[in-house]
């Protein structure tokens, strides 16, 4: 089969490597295979060498202003095409087959507002479901839905906290797949349940950073700001919203807080009340 962008084969073999899900390596393969195909027709200072290297960040936007203007693209589908894209040209600029990054100074754009973000556990169902996002990315939404802080994740004996955790039948689906996805990580009988991918060192668990890497990479896509402080707060005040007459005891369970640091949250939810009254005073 005739390749549709140049090195596809091997950056293919990179994404199987890193665990993307097989319809997440389509998505790329389509998107770099348009791009090109629009390179080549519409770009006559790559159509005449086709070489790497004559592609630039004017290119990139170019392209990505086609999408908007003449295909009538959502925000969030162009974004996904930015992260695709970024993700090609960082895999050549890694293993040095280009010198410059043409996406690098290229911003998706805004998707999202305080109200969309205060209201993201919704969509919790429809995310875990979404094969597009990082398996450790949709993990971490999950087990913040649990209640559960980014250190506790990251713990080697977390697992075991879960034993008395009740997930539904779609949270049970998710928590087999990430079981699939770690048992080759496992070789050495290691704990924890976000591992790195490639060790190094002697510590076979995800440091924070590299959990930001995980969700970083797909905000575009899922189009929150992945931050693990902005959305376990937003979670709580999600959870006090749907819950104002709830005993205090029973929401301190669930939340897995104190009762100083439940005061704190319900304070929040009062002023993030009083905003919104001030914004839609007729509401």
């Amino acid at each position: 089969m005739t390749a549709q962008f140049p090195y596809e084969k091997s950056f293919t073999k990179q994404l199987q490597a890193n665990g993307k899900q097989p319809s997440t390596i389509e998505q790329y393969q389509l998107t770099l295979a348009d791009f090109f195909n629009y390179e080549q027709h519409f770009n006559e200072t790559f159509a005449k060498d086709q070489l790497l290297a004559d592609l630039t960040e004017n290119d990139v936007q170019t392209y990505l202003d086609m999408l908007q203007d003449q295909r009538s693209f959502k925000r969030s589908t162009m974004n996904k095409a930015l992260s695709n894209l970024n993700g090609y040209f960082s895999y050549l600029f890694e293993h040095r087959i280009i010198t410059t990054l043409p996406t690098f100074s290229i911003k998706g754009k805004a998707l999202t507002n305080d109200q969309q973000l205060l209201r993201w556990p919704d969509q919790l169902p429809s995310l875990l479901q979404n094969d597009d996002l990082h398996v450790y990315t949709r993990a971490f939404l999950l087990f913040t839905c649990k209640g559960f802080t980014t250190a506790e994740m990251l713990a080697p004996d977390f697992e075991q906290q879960l034993n008395h955790i009740t997930f539904s039948d779609s949270e049970q689906v998710f928590l087999e797949k990430l079981m699939t996805f770690l048992q080759p990580l496992r070789t050495s009988g290691q704990s924890g349940l976000f591992l790195k991918v490639r060790q190094r060192g002697q510590d076979a668990h995800l440091s924070l950073a590299a959990l930001h890497k995980y969700l970083g990479g797909d905000s575009q896509r899922v189009g929150l700001p992945l931050k693990p402080v902005a959305l376990r707060q937003s979670y709580v005040l999600w959870v006090l919203d749907q819950h104002r007459n709830t005993d205090p005891e029973i929401l301190m369970r669930r939340l897995r807080l104190d009762d100083s640091s439940l005061a704190y949250y319900q304070n929040l939810l009062r002023r993030q009340d009083l905003r919104q009254f001030r914004n839609n005073p007729q509401s």
